[in-house]
C-alpha cells in the first residue's frame, strides 16, 4: 500500500514540475503547455482536442493551423515543417 502511495505522491509532483518548464529552456519540448496557442500568421486560436499531423506533433505536441497551414510547436512558436 505504501508503494501506491509513493507512486501516486511522485507523479503528482513530477507533473507540476513539469508544468513549471519555461519555453526557452532546452527541455521545453517536455513540457505542459496549459495556456490556449494562437497561430502565429493569422492570428486564429487553435482548438483544445487536436489531431496529429506528424509523429513530432504525436510526442511532444503542436499544432497545424486549419487556416492558413503553418505548423506550430505547442507554444504557437512557428517551426519549419522540414525540419525534424
Amino acid at each position: 500500500m505504501n508503494f501506491y502511495l509513493i507512486g501516486l505522491f511522485g507523479g503528482i509532483v513530477l507533473l507540476i514540475l513539469l508544468t513549471f518548464i519555461k519555453k526557452d529552456s532546452k527541455y521545453a519540448k517536455f513540457g505542459i503547455k496549459l495556456k490556449r496557442v494562437y497561430c502565429p500568421n493569422c492570428n486564429l486560436k487553435q482548438p483544445i482536442m487536436r489531431k496529429p499531423a506528424n509523429q513530432r506533433q504525436a510526442l511532444f505536441g503542436g499544432y497545424t493551423c486549419k487556416n492558413c497551414g503553418v505548423e506550430m510547436d505547442k507554444y504557437g512558436t512557428e517551426i519549419d515543417s522540414n525540419s525534424v
